[in-house]
């Protein structure tokens, strides 16, 4: 489910509206009042006209000039800076917030100076520049507590609690929420009081504290609702119902769903409110297993991003359509949807990579530039002492002054050059530091996603009984699977599947596999182990045909497909490459495996050999792939072998299948010592 993405929305637009309130002090006098008005129109015009209010701002800024008043020609220019700014353009909001700054420095006007710079911290924030950002915040607070000037230090403190926000300093966001709610509550200033507390709640909420979170919002949507302001109250109850869900509460998450989508249907909302809603809603559906109703609520939500893309939220979007149409049974789709995420994850980690890089360039020329200026600058300052003492000094007087300022600029030059590098340095570091933990995210993200596909422990204990699984991945996902189904024939089958590669390719792989596996069982209702596995093989050479390579994929699984009647004590079976073993009374009976894969091979049009075997109650069934026999380790650095686990299976078949388990784990990491896991590792045991 998509969590929380409006919330960051609402808080910029928040952030961004308090630059039109930040303008400067109003003037009444009878020669501005055009200029005024002026103002106030361009301010009513930034969310919906956003080039509109620009213009008009601008014809403020020409009337104000005209009037001769500075304190007013300051106003406008901050009201073109928040322009740009809620347009999205930091740069531009920048460059007119300090022109006003330095007419308010130059008029000695202590609270408009306080604003612009917050106006400017706001700009800052926006572009990720949040060292500055804080710097003039922290003499913006200065300035408003010298004037007691309260409903500036509260909207101050929210700009602050929203920039820590950003950076996950949850601490610092916390003490400044708290503040701004502080002197909005002693205002008795409503709509500022419940917006600061939305924020508190969000931050509460990324703190996994979803109790103080629940508190702070259910105390807004009081608030809100009596102010009947539709868009933050559909914001309130699309953030309570997602912590409803959060705490499994989903009588409480319907009740509140119920009413944002109740206001979706009666008011005029922006899209974003409406994709959570949905976004919400469908989770709810889902709990109560109605999959395809909850899939058209996404997909709905999806249409909405169209027309005005948000990257972020259609990829959470897309994950959680894809865990739906899984549950569904909608598997080809599924596959396809969360493929389709993280490739869109993919591309746009890769554009804001280049985004940032132009960025740190752009800054490094604004630097570079800066320091030109003032080296040029102190030179000239230089030059003119340098003029005043050539009247009095003597010639070798002039040749130690040029040699000292030779050696001070060469120094300079190389503290200049040192500084850029560490900076360089420290950003290319931080970068890596990003993209390292962007790829850990997605792999343990699929790693859920795979998780879901494999056999749940409820569906092996309730068809298995008396087992154990050893399954040990050499990677975060894995390209072992174990996988089990329920057959028409009220047979269990259970899969252990070895696919080609590890990692993130085994478990694309994988995924695939068990798709086919799936679909040969479910689609095709075939019962026979040798069917399924040749209708398997067929499904997924035919996926794989096209990937490009020559003579298309050769990729697929090794496996072995048990069919359990345990109430005839009958198994039956087919295998590829995997093989069966059996332990009676401590004999060792191996079921071996045919030597094909089930996938592209130069048999693959010889169709798999259906097997069956007669059990005892007592007798030990092992599956397993050749990750534990191939491993390295042991006094000479060799392989396990499968020949050393046929011994180990049968000295301790007769021990729980806890205790099984146990010994496996033991003897492999004794074996492995401080070598590398070379495979993932699955070993599965059933007592008949």
């Amino acid at each position: 489910m998509e969590k929380k993405n409006s919330n960051s929305c609402i808080a910029a637009k928040i952030v961004i509206c308090l630059c039109c309130i930040f303008s400067g002090a109003f003037v009444y006098s009878q020669d501005t009042v055009n200029v005024q008005l002026k103002i106030d129109e361009a301010r009513s015009l930034f969310t919906l006209h956003p080039k509109k209010s620009l213009a008009t701002a601008f014809e403020s800024r020409v009337l104000a000039e005209q009037a001769g008043n500075a304190r007013l020609l300051a106003y406008a220019l901050n009201t073109i800076g928040s322009g740009y700014n809620y347009a999205g353009n930091n740069d531009s909001a920048v460059y007119y917030h300090q022109q006003a700054l330095a007419i308010q420095r130059s008029i000695l006007d202590d609270l408009g100076i306080g604003r612009s710079l917050t106006n400017i911290g706001i700009a800052y924030t926006s572009s990720g520049l949040n060292d500055k950002a804080i710097k003039c915040f922290l003499e913006a607070e200065e300035k408003f507590t010298k004037a007691d000037f309260e409903i500036g230090l509260s909207k101050l403190y929210n700009s602050m609690g929203s920039l820590f926000y950003s950076i996950s300093d949850f601490r610092n966001s916390v003490i400044y929420y708290k503040k701004g709610i502080a002197l909005s509550e002693k205002m008795d200033d409503t709509p500022l009081n419940y917006s600061l507390k939305i924020n508190l709640a969000n931050v509460y909420g990324s703190m996994n504290k979803p109790r103080e979170a629940l508190a702070l919002y259910h105390q807004s949507y009081a608030a809100v609702k009596s102010d009947s302001n539709y868009s933050d109250l559909i914001l309130v109850c699309n953030n309570i119902c997602h912590e409803y869900i959060d705490l499994k509460n989903f009588t409480m998450a319907k009740k509140f769903s119920d009413e944002s989508l109740f206001l979706i249907r009666n008011y005029e909302i922006e899209d974003y409110l409406k994709t959570t809603s949905f976004s919400n809603q469908a989770e709810i559906l889902a709990h109560h297993g109605h999959y395809k109703e909850a899939v058209n609520f996404v997909d709905s939500a999806l249409k909405m991003l169209k027309d005005s893309p948000d990257f972020g939220k259609e990829i959470g979007l897309k994950y959680q359509l894809g865990k739906m149409l899984h549950k569904s049974g909608d598997f080809e789709r599924s596959y396809v949807v969360l493929m389709d995420a993280l490739n869109l994850k993919d591309s746009l980690y890769s554009k804001n990579l280049k985004e940032k890089l132009s960025e740190i360039n752009t800054v490094h020329e604004v630097e570079k530039k800066e320091s030109q200026i003032q080296l040029l600058s102190d030179a000239q300052q230089k030059q003119k002492t340098i003029n005043y003492l050539l009247i009095g000094a003597s010639f070798i007087s002039l040749i130690t002054i040029m040699i000292l300022i030779t050696g001070y600029r060469r120094k300079k030059r190389d503290h200049e050059i040192i500084r850029i590098q560490k900076n360089e340095v420290i950003v290319k570091s931080k970068l890596a530091e990003e993209k390292q933990q962007e790829i850990l995210d997605s792999i343990n993200y699929a790693r859920r996603i795979q998780y879901s596909l494999l056999a749940s422990t409820k569906l092996l204990d309730e068809n298995l009984k008396d087992y154990f699984l050893f399954f040990k991945p050499k990677d975060v996902v894995s390209g072992d699977f174990y996988w089990g189904t329920k057959l028409s024939n009220n047979n269990f089958v259970l899969v252990t599947a070895d696919s080609t590669g590890h990692g993130v390719p085994g478990a694309i792989m994988s995924m695939l596999n068990i798709s086919c596996l799936n679909e040969a069982i479910n689609a095709d209702k075939l019962t026979q182990p040798a069917e399924i596995l040749n209708a398997t093989r067929r499904k997924v050479i035919e996926h794989l045909s096209n990937d490009g390579s020559d003579g298309g994929g050769k990729d697929g699984m090794d496996c072995s497909l048990i069919s359990f009647d345990f109430q005839n004590k009958k198994l039956s079976y087919a295998a590829a490459n995997n093989p069966v073993w059996v332990v009676r009374n401590k004999k060792f009976i191996p079921l071996t495996a045919e030597r094909m894969p089930v996938g592209k091979h130069d048999k693959d049009a010889i169709p798999f050999t259906q097997n069956e075997f007669n059990l005892q109650s007592g007798d030990m069934v092992y599956t397993l792939t050749d990750g534990f026999p191939d491993q390295f380790g042991g006094p000479n650095g060799k392989k396990f072998k499968y020949k050393q686990l046929e011994e180990l299976l049968m000295s301790i078949a007769d021990e729980t299948l806890e205790s099984q388990k146990q010994k496996l784990d033991e003897v492999f990491e004794n074996w492995k010592g401080g070598l590398e896991q070379v495979d993932d590792v699955c070993v599965i045991g059933i007592r008949v």
